[in-house]
């Protein structure tokens, strides 16, 4: 018997016994590149009539087995498909549909139909066969699809299907949970991990379980606002104000949306106005946005990102605050930032400093307070308000050439005493750069010293204390007389 007669597809159960669906098809010869897949129960379309783009449909469902692999260009279509057109017939099957090329049908419609089991190349003649058999537990359908690519393959896709009932029975309840009152989640306090130097503001708190990453205080900034949004025009607002900046980390087990509702009720208690919403995509590009608003941290995701923008009224100035979170590309919660912006007006009387209090500081004490210097929260950076402290100074340092002195840093005793005498003496040198850089005052005539929180002039007890404590002072040196 010759290799193309011979009959390449060999059944595992007994052609005499009813049919068990667990390999009711043996292997082809040459098969190459096997592929199987085993669903425990789906619904499987099998095709029972086809014209043109119509196909009528017949739904089975069961547990699957799919099977697919290639044969050797030498084995044609026909013949793969009588191999098994003869086994399904030894097995008394019923053929519900059976179509070679162009009677199986628009190719694209019927790939349509048999996705995603069963994929049609459209490109290739192809051949279909459904049937029905009698298993030993009940019916059992099997579908066959080929198409042979010439010079090249024969592609076999099999699908078996036992038509089992569905099993209900695979998922455990346990009926006393809903006698249970619902438990709310315990977050772990990591307050211990929050940056040095950081504490939740006074207004509003913090969500259970989160921590700071960052935080800024500076006394008087302008701070942009989000006040409206349309298409890629950021609008925004400049509030004269003492700004408090604080990000969170928040726990994975929140969502945003349970961060921002809690924000949004802390507002409602505190009876604020909203000024200000927007959420997801209607808030834009989130890089736009970050940067609108002056805030330093990474982009996300435009889909998971919300603003909140609200205002309280007071007789000694309005407060407002707005909170802006942002979650990763799953969802999970990223940043959350929240600003507190207490609406100010610059006052002069901070520069309490003039030359001829200056000039009688030094010949009385030999020493002066720099009153109206002031400094970024925890940085050596100048603010703007110090610029006419700094014109006095160089006035009255050009005035003495011949002397010299120490520009001494302080800082008030929060924090570790190494980081605040490098605080200070960081500011200390500040002050020498802008007046070396600004003023051409001689270097030879300044020396930098940082003395820290070790000479005190209020009490550290309270914040009116501390903020004394926090200054730069002018000292004569007899040495460079």
């Amino acid at each position: 018997m010759g290799q193309n007669t011979l009959i390449f597809v060999s059944l595992l159960a007994s052609l005499a016994s009813p049919v068990n669906a667990t390999g009711l098809f043996g292997p082809f010869p040459d098969a190459k590149y096997p592929e199987e897949k085993r669903i425990h129960f789906t619904p499987v379309n099998l095709i029972t009539a086809a014209d043109g783009k119509d196909f009528t449909l017949q739904v089975v469902s069961g547990r699957l087995t799919r099977n697919a692999f290639e044969l050797p260009d030498s084995y044609p279509l026909a013949l793969v498909m009588n191999n098994y057109l003869a086994q399904l017939k030894k097995l008394n099957a019923e053929v519900l549909f059976h179509c070679e090329t162009e009677s199986c049908g628009d190719g694209w419609a019927m790939r349509d139909q048999l996705a995603p089991l069963i994929t049609v190349d459209t490109s290739y003649p192809g051949a279909y066969v459904a049937a029905k058999l009698k298993g030993a537990d009940g019916d059992v359908y099997s579908s066959i699809y080929a198409f042979h690519r010439e010079g090249s393959y024969t592609k076999v896709q099999l699908v078996t299907l036992e038509g089992i009932p569905e099993p209900l029975g695979l998922v455990e309840v346990n009926s006393d949970f809903l006698q249970q009152a619902p438990e709310d989640l315990v977050m772990e306090d990591r307050r211990g991990d929050d940056v040095r130097s950081s504490a939740d503001h006074p207004l509003i708190g913090r969500m259970p379980g989160s921590y700071i990453t960052r935080y800024k205080q500076t006394n008087l900034t302008q701070v942009p606002v989000i006040t409206g949004i349309n298409g890629a025009d950021i609008q925004t607002q400049s509030l004269d104000a003492r700004l408090t900046e604080i990000r969170y980390q928040m726990p994975e087990r929140y969502s945003l949306f349970e961060i921002n509702s809690n924000y949004a009720a802390a507002a409602q208690k505190l009876a604020a106005e909203q000024v200000f919403h927007c959420k997801g995509t209607a808030c834009g590009d989130d890089d736009r946005l970050i940067k609108a608003m002056g805030l330093f941290q990474d982009d996300a995701e435009d889909k998971w990102q919300e603003y909140q923008l609200y205002k309280l009224s007071r007789p000694q100035g309005d407060v407002y605050f707005d909170i802006y979170s942002q979650g990763r590309y799953d969802a999970t919660p990223g940043d959350t930032t929240l600003r507190v912006m207490e609406l100010s007006a610059l006052k002069a009387d901070r520069v309490t400093i003039n030359l001829d209090a200056l000039n009688d500081a030094i010949s009385q004490t030999g020493r002066a307070t720099l009153d109206g210097l002031l400094f970024d929260f925890d940085s050596d950076r100048m603010l703007p308000e110090s610029q006419p402290v700094l014109d006095v100074l160089a006035t009255y340092l050009k005035q003495y050439p011949a002397k010299g002195f120490y520009v001494v840093g302080h800082t008030d005793d929060k924090g570790e005493r190494t980081y605040n005498q490098s605080l200070s003496l960081r500011r200390a040198d500040a002050v020498i750069k802008s007046l070396t850089g600004q003023y051409h005052i001689p270097a030879s005539q300044l020396t930098a010293h940082g003395n820290g929180e070790y000479s005190p002039v209020a009490s550290n007890e309270n914040a009116a204390g501390q903020a004394l404590n926090r200054r730069v002072e002018l000292v004569l040196r007899s040495d460079k007389d």
